[in-house]
Parts: structure tokens; C-alpha cells; sequence
């Protein structure tokens, strides 16, 4: 028995030892707005090459999106806590606010403005589904050009906003869940990176240079747990 517990922690201790990488909360703070009506959380995080190699990987770390949407993405996400349980809902919070001020926009403009966003997107979706080589030059664009390399040792740090609309009831499809401010809840980053699974978004000498470097990594990468503040 004894035996065995050695063997578990030797191995536990050998896998921690040969993680690459990690990704780790540095901070998260908030901010109240009366003007929006919800609260911002500001959060600042790093990931850093653990190793003496240079590592890379497929990454885009502008964008963030909550776990429960991150099938094929390469994308850093994030899962919220009630203490050590999940909440897996994807429409707690929003991001990516487009603020219009009165002194470079009127309601015109703005609606204008919208407008133009909506048949650009409506005009890309309808290239992406009739137009199948176009579809894969743009997956392949946007791959190629998410390669994240770190150098030995290096760390980068990040920031990115979040908002919640401060109610407290959400109800998503069969889902359904309460925010009490007497509990306590955490936020969790994660990294999910792959290889392999994007060979139908890589040429084949793409595919075949990236299987073959060794520095080209894969895993699951969970950082911290950092309390987030649903209090009035």
C-alpha cells in the first residue's frame, strides 16, 4: 500500500514537473456603472513557458469565451464557480461593449452605423456557406496567424473585460440558476490546445511540420481559482 501511494506521488509530482506551461489569475477586480447598469470585471492573467525550449501553440488570445461554448476553439475560456461547483451557463456575462458617445455619434449615425455592421456579417455568412474554398483559406488564415510562441521562461500578461448585467435569475434552455450574494463564487481560466484535431484547417505540409516539432504543444491547462464579486 505504501508502495503504491509512493508510486502515485512520484508520478503526480513527475507530470507537474513536465507541464510546458501554465496559465495563472494575477487579478480580478470590478466596477459598478449607472450609466450601464452592470458591473465590469476587469481580468488580469499570464501565461508562462515553464520550460528551457521554446514553446508554441495554436492560441488567439484576444478573444474569451465561456467554456460550456468552446468546442474547436482556440480561444483562452473561462468557467464560473459556486465554491467547487461548475456553473456551466453561457450567458452570464457579455463582452466586447461598443460604446457610442453624443459627441461623434446621433441616433442616425448609430443606426447607421448598426446597420452596416449587421449586412457585413449577414454578407460574410452567406460567402462562408456558398463558397467552400473560401471558407477553408479563411479557417486556415486565421489558424496559421493564431500560432503563440513563448520563448524560455517568458511570460505574458493580459487583460480582459467582462460584464454582468446584474441579474440575479438566469434561465438557459433546461438550465436555470440564481445568484446569491451570500455565497461565494470563483472564476477559472482554461486552455485547451490541440494539434491534430485541425487537420482539416492545415495544408498537409502544414500539418506534417507541426505533428514533427516536439515544441509544438498540447493539453489541458486549468489556471487558479479567483473569488469574483456577485455582492450588492
Amino acid at each position: 500500500m505504501k508502495l503504491k501511494l509512493l508510486f502515485l506521488l512520484i508520478s503526480f509530482w513527475s507530470f507537474s514537473q513536465n507541464r510546458p506551461i501554465e496559465i495563472k489569475i494575477d487579478s480580478i477586480t470590478s466596477k459598478d456603472s449607472k450609466e450601464y447598469r452592470d458591473r465590469e470585471f476587469t481580468i488580469v492573467y499570464h501565461i508562462k513557458n515553464l520550460s528551457n525550449n521554446e514553446v508554441s501553440f495554436f492560441l488567439n488570445p484576444k478573444k474569451f469565451i465561456p467554456s460550456s461554448a468552446s468546442s474547436m476553439q482556440y480561444v483562452p475560456t473561462y468557467r464560473l464557480y459556486q465554491n467547487e461547483t461548475p456553473i456551466d451557463l453561457g450567458q452570464v456575462f457579455t463582452s466586447n461593449r461598443v460604446v457610442f458617445t453624443s459627441k461623434d455619434f446621433n441616433q442616425q449615425s448609430i443606426d447607421e452605423y448598426l446597420k452596416n455592421r449587421r449586412d457585413s456579417i449577414k454578407l460574410e455568412y452567406e460567402k462562408i456557406n456558398s463558397d467552400p474554398q473560401y471558407a477553408w483559406q479563411k479557417n486556415n488564415k486565421a489558424i496559421m496567424n493564431s500560432i503563440f510562441v513563448l520563448k524560455p521562461n517568458e511570460t505574458k500578461q493580459f487583460v480582459q473585460q467582462i460584464n454582468w448585467d446584474k441579474k440575479r435569475y438566469i434561465k438557459s434552455h433546461d438550465l436555470e440558476y440564481y445568484f446569491d450574494e451570500n455565497h461565494k463564487y470563483f472564476l477559472e481560466l482554461e486552455l485547451t490546445l490541440m494539434k491534430s484535431e485541425f487537420q482539416d484547417r492545415l495544408t498537409k505540409e502544414e500539418l506534417e511540420a507541426i505533428m514533427k516539432n516536439e515544441n509544438f504543444i498540447k493539453g489541458n491547462y486549468k489556471s487558479n481559482k479567483v473569488e469574483i464579486n456577485f455582492k450588492e
